[in-house]
């Protein structure tokens, strides 16, 4: 394959980001088929007459509610790409929600919706219908996340290097409970299906990482994924299918170790053993799994033999490859397209670019229609679109049942009212977004001014102190070599002579020494009224006199002593004091002290507003509470229904 970018170099505009865009989409692919197996290319799915008959039974009281609601989702499990599921669903839906002991039904209706959406690359609705899911698995108890959403996120982000931040920072935030897992494992009963996610989870993870050759990361998660298999296989009551499932995972997790470590055989024998289980008669996965596991092993043989330059066996895992694809009669996940790049990797390798070019620029036309739908999808924030379709179906509902009564009527309007009021907060929201962000715009400018103006001060002190004490040293050697000249010259001229030099540089060592405090304390004194200047700008800006009554008095001599960048950090506290007080504190009087007291740098801030809970904990208050603990001060807030004061205090050594 390094010969590949050569390749592309020679396409157009259109085929440049080619590469990266379709592996983006295979990826996807890939873990949709894993995310639903069950959703896998069909071609077909239960007509209206499957759907009618299993109603007309229920009502006709021949099938109970349990018996439609698995009949139901039966014929759902072979029709996740029609598009009128959602709506063949609905007495599936209105079943579940009329008995709280139906709530694992309710849990699969969102689960079918999920897998619908992702099987037609409506992201948006996937993640909404996820989220819902999760919120039904949230009642049981004891309750146990699903990783459903993060597991379909991954897929969303693909394995562009673009978006690798975003992956990680995924990882990161179920890492935590991942570690968890094997302990809740041995203690308590997990769903199998929170296993098949995390196994996901970590394939993905150990693949990231093995991309950006961390070879520490790798272990660690083969390692964690080795002590969730290790209390999953203790497990006789689970699903052997998705028990296998996880081993399959894990062989891949297992193959990414090798790789990483230049473990060539093992990896190799590891891809073999797979290959060999998921094809054994006494494979327990089904055929849905079977299948697309099958070729991403085998696309795996090709990747391993590529990597180390064998030719001949690429070419046979290929022939193989092709045959998966062909005997299947189906399109794998990204309709073909992982089939193609995999082709173009091979002809590549057999150096017939022309060939290799060929098939990606199919593979990107192939799924033209996919990325615009993605695209579309992105653009238009199909999740709120979705929420507002909820809503909308809500009220549709609630129109049918007007003839019910004025009280149908009175509930209409008051979820239009509702509406309304919510439509309004997402507008004041989105106003508030955006005045945080020119203040904080704001605020980072004021910080730049402030310490260029500290800067700019710190060279004037740093002259004086210079002239001071190196050119005014000098001079003062120089008198004193003169002097001594002159006491031991014996020649009347020479020594009036050096007595008229002497006399001049002293002239120049007392200009020296005058010009040198002149300009350190000078520095000093712009220092402290610049900071002054200062504070009152920001206090002015964040609250203007027509709507405050505000004291501030500032001692200038108490920071003759303190560092820039102790000033900055008090700027900084007194800006984030002001924008708590303008967003929260609903003041209309406030007081700033700055001072000097007990070998302590004091400032007090206070305000008649509405104060806060005290344990309340937002960025602000950490961001106070760190600036202040890296000064090595300390902080007091007080707060009641009266106003709030905060009270700073740093010592004069640290400054």
């Amino acid at each position: 394959m390094a010969h590949l970018p050569k390749l592309f170099c020679i396409a157009d505009d259109r085929g440049k980001g080619l590469v990266q865009t379709l592996a983006t989409l295979i990826f996807f692919a890939v873990v949709s088929l894993l995310l639903s197996p069950l959703c896998q290319a069909q071609n077909q799915w239960a007509d209206d007459k499957e759907w009618e008959d299993i109603l007309k039974q229920h009502q006709s009281r021949i099938l109970n509610d349990t018996l439609y609601l698995l009949k139901a989702q039966a014929l759902t499990e072979k029709s996740f790409k029609d598009p009128a599921l959602k709506k063949r669903l609905a007495a599936y839906r209105n079943i579940a929600w009329s008995d709280p002991n139906y709530r694992s039904f309710r849990i699969k209706y969102f689960a079918f919706l999920a897998n619908h959406a992702t099987s037609t690359h409506q992201e948006g609705f996937a993640i909404y219908y996820l989220q819902k899911m999760e919120e039904e698995l949230m009642q049981v108890r004891p309750y146990i996340p699903s990783l459903n959403q993060p597991r379909l996120i991954l897929s969303f982000y693909g394995n562009d290097r673009a978006n690798e931040n975003k992956r990680i920072a995924v990882i990161d935030s179920v890492m935590p409970f991942l570690k968890t897992l094997p302990d809740k494992l041995a203690r308590q009963s997990v769903s199998i299906n929170t296993c098949i996610n995390a196994f996901t989870i970590l394939k993905q993870s150990s693949q990231l990482y093995l991309a950006r050759k961390d070879t520490v990361k790798v272990l660690e998660t083969v390692k964690l994924a080795y002590r969730i298999w290790n209390e999953l296989k203790k497990k006789d009551s689970l699903d052997k299918g998705k028990v296998q499932q996880c081993r399959m995972s894990l062989y891949l997790i297992e193959c990414n170790e090798a790789r990483i470590l230049s473990q060539k055989e093992k990896e190799k024998q590891l891809l073999n053993s797979a290959y060999q289980i998921v094809n054994s008669d006494h494979a327990h996965v089904g055929p849905v799994f079977k299948g697309p596991f099958e070729r991403t092993i085998l696309g795996r043989q090709i990747d391993h033999h590529i990597h180390y330059n064998e030719i001949d066996s690429t070419n046979f895992y290929y022939s193989q490859y092709k045959n998966k694809v062909l005997a299947y009669k189906k399109n794998e996940g990204g309709d073909g397209t992982k089939f193609l790049l995999y082709s173009g990797k091979v002809h590549a390798q057999n150096k017939d670019y022309m060939a290799a070019y060929q098939d990606v620029m199919r593979a990107y036309d192939a799924n033209d229609s996919i990325i615009s739908v993605r695209m579309e999808d992105i653009q238009n924030n199909m999740y709120a679109h979705l929420v507002a379709e909820q809503s909308t179906e809500a009220l549709q509902v609630a129109e049918k049942k007007m003839e019910t009564g004025t009280l149908v009527i009175f509930i209409i309007v008051i979820a239009l009212i509702l509406t309304v009021c919510l439509a309004i907060l997402r507008l004041r929201e989105n106003k508030n977004k955006a005045a945080k962000q020119l203040e904080e715009l704001n605020r980072i400018t004021q910080i730049q001014i402030a310490e260029l103006e500290a800067n700019a001060n710190l060279v004037q002190k740093k002259m004086g102190m210079e002239l001071h004490d190196d050119i005014a040293g000098r001079l003062v050697n120089i008198c004193n070599f003169i002097e001594n000249q002159t006491f031991t010259e014996s020649d009347p001229e020479q020594k009036k002579r050096l007595e008229l030099i002497g006399g001049m540089a002293k002239d120049a060592y007392t200009s020296t020494r005058l010009k040198s405090h002149e300009w350190y304390f000078k520095g000093l004194e712009e220092e402290a009224t610049i900071f002054s200047q200062r504070v009152q700008k920001i206090v002015d800006q964040a609250l203007p006199d027509e709507k405050y009554e505000k004291q501030i008095e500032i001692d200038d001599h108490s920071l003759e002593q303190v560092s820039p960048k102790i000033r900055i950090h008090l700027l900084r506290i007194i800006q984030e004091a002001m924008a708590n007080i303008l967003k929260h504190a609903k003041a209309s009087e406030i007081q700033l002290f700055l001072y000097e007291e007990d070998e302590l740098i004091t400032l007090q801030i206070s305000d008649n507003g509405s104060g806060f809970k005290s344990d309340k904990k937002g960025i602000g208050l950490e961001s106070l509470t760190s600036r202040v603990n890296e000064m090595d001060g300390s902080l007091e807030i007080t707060t009641s229904g009266d106003g709030t004061e905060l009270l700073i205090a740093i010592p004069l050594a640290m400054s």
